[in-house]
């Protein structure tokens, strides 16, 4: 006798053991199309608790019956969604293979683009805001001075080992072991193409007067040395660093050569005995020149370090005292090289670290620097360009490049090897650097590390694999599915890469390090939250492969991934309005990649659970699928028989149930548990254990009040976190390069500037306002001061200067009537005739010259004004004959003052004009920069003085390296501030529209935003300066936060009961796949801590590990205990219950197909299969017919149709279609209690006769103009509780809770009862 209990759907298992066991068990009456319907499926159990989550359709049509109220919008909104998500599942599962196939071509041709990466080092093309001011500056430089413009250096340093506080460096000894070092370093040789390349070939040299004869040119030139700047110019011994590798030989007619050295030269006395023998040269004029450049006894009157040496002159001052020098006396006010008026090298240059007594003299230092100055890679190629030595060279600027860096390389590592030779590490710490030392660090910092990467992602891989792993169930196990999806993450992440790559979309340090890693966790998150709603929704179907499970796992997570990911996009989009390239590529990567892995997650990877799903069905093991689960399950027979065996004697019967049909499985006995897999332990902690938790009071204050402590913290780190990036953080430790940069930063801090004056811009009658900008400098407190306290000249005035001295010998040879206003007479000075030349020029191309001019020009007015009409014409000969002071003076000027050689033997006074100044610039030095606040001070001092000067019309800037590397730190903060709340901003709009629920988007988007604050303080706390970098890792943080919050605050929303229930709810569903993201990810940074690059391991490991636990409390303890006090009421808040909707009325279907057909009786007899796997238990149904008279108070009963299945008419019109169908299967297996101890074994056979009745039951409502619903076709697939049990009378059915007549009811009973009688054939089938 079957009963007809108050449930949609029945279905009676019986089985029958010899002639009296019978056990009926659970079954489902399937609707029509059962879950595979777009709306209506109440497939699981839950659903009456969560109807917003599983199907937000039915949920809507819930609320517009009036059985419960909610957020109509919302659900409206999300069914269109899973309605459309839904049917993506529908076509992915049946076309799997093919989905598969094509999405995975498509990665792999993005992949193609990796090949097109290029990645960026410089920092000028990282930082410098575009399109912003510094942009435009350096622009503007590299369009005049041309790409790679400027000079560049190799400097050493030398600091004491024992940094005591009373070790100093001011010893004869220390001082001669830093010319030993320096003096062998500058020896090396490099070879390119069988082209040698010494320092003479590739060092700045200072610039000589040009004359026509060649012997003095070519004299001069080798006589002239490379510039170096070194506190040894202080002593005789830096006269040592001057002398070419080939003697310069001079002529002494009769008397035959003289070789020179600087180690013996004095110039001033050289030059008195060329006079005597050579009448070729125009002498006077030569020494005027030495006069100007302060050439004079060279480095022979300077004291010796040891004055024990041989070569030390004997005008030295201690030669004959033999007594060391006072070094710290020597090296106060700095040092002075051959040429003593342009060769200054302030003390703050050349000695840093220093205490000085009351009169202001050096007592102790703690560092010695030298500097020799190399030409950069343009200067260098237009230097050789066009001349024999590079002739059989491809000779470009790169290659100038790589001789240069070839050479500073090979300088480098011979100073640390002379170090070392000389024993000199025991003592002293020199480190050499050059700029493309940096270079490549950057580039090597900036390199995908694919060994950390693969690891890192082998074991995400790994985790997934494990936790995914259900080692009591090798068919039902997951291990597979997350290694494929960790391989899918990663395949999706390259291919995004390669996007970007295709964009011409820049790499840089940030988005190597860490955008692949970020990727990943977004990724795996998602998989994780797929592949447990796919776990759980195959393991409450009974034949999950003939169902729709992709799109119920679509449907009901489907939302969540795909939200996520249009956040995430959302916000590193709306990142990527900051005009800093750095963090701009950075959010274009981040959203290109979050876009990849979002469609790798909603379309390939659902394929893979579609694949998994016909894998299950085809009962094969997880990973090994070319096994049979079936010789595992009769392994774990046997071994579970003999502990039954054991235990028999205190127990008579085992428990069987049903899981596989068909199969065979031993359960062990009641008292005993199996043990459950990884990923349902972490469900079973958060149910039972800690949901739990979060509800009670003392767990909520507690977990507000550390919330509350950390945010306090967070505040006070932002308050203690200064701004700052030094070079030594980025370079690894102990390193020759690490510790240079560690002492320039302690002792020196010394840096270049310019000020630079542009274009359209009158210099001839403004030359009043550049003294005023050059002189207005002076009050920046960092740039060094010359010995008056004032600053250096500059090219305007050292040109002012020449002319004043012309003027001058003019005004003397007028006086005594060697010049006239016709010309000049022959005892005229060189000067004096110069002079006059420039006097004549009128400044007009048409009439050049006039002579009339002689007696009213001045060259130089008694204001010190140049004459403004012949501005020009005396650039060009100040350019020419005092090449020394121009190359001084390092103005640049650009374009390039004409060539004009003085002769006093040339009679033409006309004097080309040189074109107007369109650049121009003013060096200065600046020391003790190395605190960022102190760097970030000046620079904003710098530029109050440009901006000053440009409201007077004079077009100014600055540059250099500090304005390149550190300006960015003048609005990096608001920059920063402005990208966290556009990403919030953008975080908000969209979750509110798609969830149609601002209250939980506030909410949200504040959790975010403390998590943020929170990581900003732990920065703070631990050291970490504000950078560009840490700004990256912030963003990051703001757009990974939202993984660890959207999931649970959707789970809240879509529950129904009170704040409690449903954050017991939504932890339940989403603790899980949140905790292993985290874990995962995790795993996926765990490479970054053993990088060499300590700044990787602070910055990158410990700030990402922070944020990743920042996020999980926040995500996962915090916002539920958040919910519980401020949440939003849910989207379904049904009228009658408050844990649950009413079991949802069918709609209106018109479909009356297979009318009249009978019962359908199907007989299988499968005498060798094994014992069907057990079932588990499914949760109870209280779906019901019931809610049939719900549709209308006029629907009675008129007519029944006979059991053969014809309608059966209700009165108002509506129509009840019954189609039964039975399926009886037979199946021989062995005896479990047979007196073998082993059931494998089938010495007695019993025969299972399984019979299950499905049916399918329409209920159609008349349809009125009253009636607002649109009629849809629902049906759905629940499985009944087991039946209790009943009275033996056949003939007496159940009671029905249901409006339908007792004609009704007596025909279902009758139909039923006719398809299991015992005069069906099997007269021992009673219901137990």
């Amino acid at each position: 006798m079957v009963a007809l209990q108050n449930k949609s759907a029945l279905s009676t298992s019986v089985n029958m053991k010899d002639n009296s066991h019978i056990s009926a068990q659970h079954g489902t009456l399937a609707m029509e199309k059962g879950s595979q319907t777009k709306s209506g499926t109440i497939s699981d159990p839950d659903f009456l608790s969560r109807p917003a989550w599983y199907n937000a359709r039915t949920a809507l049509n819930v609320i517009r019956k009036g059985k419960a109220t909610g957020n109509k919008p919302a659900l409206w909104l999300r069914a269109k969604m899973q309605e459309e998500l839904f049917s993506l599942g529908h076509f992915i599962q049946i076309h799997a293979g093919k989905v598969l196939f094509v999405g995975f071509l498509v990665l792999v041709v993005f992949c193609v683009g990796l090949k097109s990466a290029r990645i960026e080092s410089k920092i000028e093309n990282l930082w410098v805001e575009e399109g912003g001011r510094l942009q435009k500056e350096l622009q503007y430089v590299e369009a005049h001075l041309g790409l790679g413009a400027g000079a560049t250096s190799e400097m050493i340093i030398q600091t004491p080992i024992e940094d005591s506080g009373t070790a100093s460096i001011l010893t004869s000894e220390a001082m001669l072991s830093h010319l030993d070092v320096l003096q062998a370093a500058t020896k090396v040789v490099v070879d390119h193409e069988d082209v040698s390349w010494k320092l003479r070939d590739l060092c700045y040299a200072q610039s000589i007067p040009l004359s026509e004869v060649q012997m003095i040119d070519q004299i001069m030139e080798n006589l002239f040395p490379c510039s170096i700047i070194t506190p040894l110019d202080c002593f005789w011994e830096g006269s040592k660093l001057l002398d070419s590798d080939h003697p310069v030989h001079i002529p002494l007619g009769n008397e035959g050569s003289m070789p020179l050295s600087w180690k013996t030269l004095n110039p001033t006395n050289l030059l008195q005995d060329m006079k005597r023998f050579s009448n070729v040269f125009d002498f006077k004029s030569f020494e005027e020149y030495m006069k100007r450049a302060g050439i004079t006894t060279g480095y022979q009157n300077k004291p010796c370090l040891n004055p024990f040496d041989p070569d030390c002159p004997e005008t030295s001052p201690n030669k004959n005292s033999i007594q060391i020098p006072n070094i710290g006396a020597e090296l106060t006010g700095g040092c002075y090289g051959f040429a003593s008026r342009y060769n200054h090298w302030p003390e703050q240059l050349v000695v840093g670290g220093t205490s000085k007594n009351k009169t202001g003299h050096i007592t102790r230092a703690k560092g010695l620097q030298s500097v020799v100055q190399l030409m950069g890679e343009k200067d260098l190629f237009d230097f050789y360009s066009d001349t024999y030595k590079v002739h059989s060279l491809d000779w470009s600027r790169e290659k100038a490049a790589e001789i240069l860096a070839d050479w500073q390389g090979k300088f480098s590592r011979e100073v640390t090897r002379l170090t070392m030779e000389k024993s000199l590490s025991k003592k002293y710490d020199i480190n050499a650097y050059s700029n493309y030392q940096l270079d490549e660090i950057m580039e090597e910092f900036s390199e995908f590390s694919l060994v950390n990467l693969a690891i890192g992602l082998g074991l995400m891989a790994l985790y997934a694999s494990l936790t995914m792993m259900k080692w009591s169930d090798e068919v039902f196990s997951q291990s597979g599915i997350g290694f494929c999806g960790v391989i899918l993450v990663a395949l999706s992440v390259a291919s995004g890469l390669g996007l970007c790559g295709i964009l011409d979309i820049t790499f840089n340090a940030t988005t190597s390090q860490i955008v692949p890693f970020l990727a990943l966790g977004l990724g795996v998150d998602a998989m994780f939250l797929l592949a447990h709603t796919y776990g759980e929704t195959v393991s409450k179907r009974r034949n999950p492969a003939k169902e729709n499970i992709i799109g119920d796992v679509l449907r009901k997570s489907g939302i969540s991934v795909l939200l996520m990911a249009v956040c995430n996009i959302a916000a590193f989009l709306a990142a990527a309005v900051i005009p800093i390239p750095a963090l701009r590529a950075f959010s274009l990567q981040a959203a290109i990649l979050v876009a990849f892995n979002s469609v790798a997650m909603t379309i390939l990877f659902p394929a893979v659970l579609a694949l998994d799903l016909r894998r299950i069905q085809a009962d094969r093991v997880d990973v090994l699928c070319c096994y049979s689960g079936r010789k595992f399950r009769e392994k774990r027979c046997l071994k579970e028989q003999k502990k039954a065996a054991k235990s028999a004697a205190n127990n008579s019967s085992s428990l069987f149930d049903e899981q596989y049909p068909g199969d065979e499985k031993c359960y062990v006995n009641s008292n005993e548990v199996a043990s459950e897999p990884f990923q349902v332990t972490l469900t079973g902690f958060a149910s039972l254990q800690f949901g739990p938790w979060l509800t009670k009071a003392p767990f909520k204050v507690l977990i507000t009040a550390i919330c509350l402590a950390l945010t306090v913290l967070g505040v006070y780190g932002m308050t203690v976190m200064e701004d700052g990036l030094t070079l030594s953080d980025v370079v690894p430790q102990n390193t020759s390069v690490y510790h240079f940069l560690n002492a320039q930063d302690k002792y020196f801090g010394f840096y270049n500037m310019y000020a630079v004056s542009q274009g359209n811009f009158e210099y001839p009658q403004n030359q009043k306002l550049l003294y005023d900008y050059h002189n207005a400098f002076v009050r920046i407190p960092n740039i060094i001061k010359d010995d008056n306290g004032g600053l250096p000249e500059f090219w305007l005035s050292l040109f002012r200067n020449w002319l004043a001295n012309l003027q001058t010998a003019f005004d003397d040879d007028f006086v005594d009537g060697k010049i006239d206003t016709k010309g000049w007479h022959k005892n005229a000075s060189e000067s004096g005739i110069l002079a006059f030349k420039l006097m004549v020029q009128t400044g007009h191309v048409d009439y050049p010259v006039d002579q009339t001019l002689v007696t009213r020009n001045r060259l130089v007015d008694s204001h010190g004004i140049i004459n403004p009409s012949a501005f020009y014409n005396y650039l060009s000969a100040w350019f020419t004959n005092d090449a020394m002071a121009y190359s001084f003076a390092q103005g640049n000027i650009v374009p390039t003052p004409k060539l004009w050689l003085h002769d006093s033997r040339d009679f033409d006074l006309k004097i080309p004009k040189s074109q107007p100044i369109a650049y121009a610039q003013i060096p200065f030095y600046m020391y003790d920069l190395g605190q960022t606040d102190v760097m970030v001070d000046t620079i904003r001092m710098v530029r109050e003085v440009c901006q000053s000067f440009e409201e007077r019309g004079l077009p100014n800037f600055p540059r250099g390296i500090p304005f390149t590397f550190w300006e960015q730190y003048l609005h990096l903060r608001l920059w920063t501030v402005i990208a966290l709340g556009a990403i919030l901003g953008a975080m908000f709009l969209v979750t509110a529209f798609f969830l149609m629920n601002t209250w939980l988007a506030a909410i949200l988007t504040v959790v975010v935003g403390l998590m943020v604050v929170q990581l900003l303080g732990f920065m703070g706390v631990i050291g970490i300066k504000l950078s560009a970098i840490p700004a990256v890792i912030l963003i990051i943080a703001a757009g990974m936060g939202l993984q660890f919050t959207l999931h649970l605050g959707i789970g809240f929303i879509t529950s129904i009961g009170n704040k409690n229930r449903r954050i017991l709810m939504a932890v339940e569903h989403v603790f899980a796949p949140v905790l292993h993201g985290a874990v995962s990810t995790f795993l996926g940074i765990t490479m970054l801590a053993f990088s060499h690059f300590d700044f990787i391991f602070r910055y990158f490991f410990l700030v990402l590990t922070a944020m990743i636990v920042l996020g999980v409390f926040n995500g996962l303890i915090f916002l539920p205990v958040f919910l519980a006090f401020l949440g939003p009421p849910g989207d379904v808040i049904p009228n009658e219950s408050s844990e649950a909707i009413a079991p949802p009325t069918p709609d209106v279907s018109h479909n009356n197909k297979k009318n009249g057909q009978r019962p359908r009786i199907h007989i299988k007899n499968n005498p060798q299969r094994p014992m069907p796997q057990p079932l588990s238990k499914r949760h109870n149904s209280d779906l019901s017919l019931s809610t049939i008279d719900e549709e209308s108070q006029s629907y009675h009963t008129s007519s029944q149709s006979d059991q053969g299945g014809n309608p059966i008419n209700i009165g108002g019109g509506t129509s009840v279609f019954l189609e039964p169908e039975v399926v009886v299967e037979t199946t021989t297996i062995p005896n479990p209690q047979s007196s073998t101890s082993s059931r494998c074994s089938t010495p007695n056979q019993v025969t299972k006769v399984t019979a299950t009745a499905k049916f399918k039951v329409e209920v159609h409502a008349p349809t009125n103009a009253s009636t607002n619903e649109r009629p849809q076709s629902s049906a759905s697939s629940r499985r009944s509780r087991r039946s209790p049990k009943m009275n033996n009378d056949q003939n007496t059915p159940s009671s029905v809770h249901s409006s339908l007549t007792d004609s009704l009811r007596s025909s279902l009973s009758n139909s039923v009862a006719s398809s299991l009688s015992s005069e069906a054939g099997d007269p021992g089938f009673s219901e137990k």
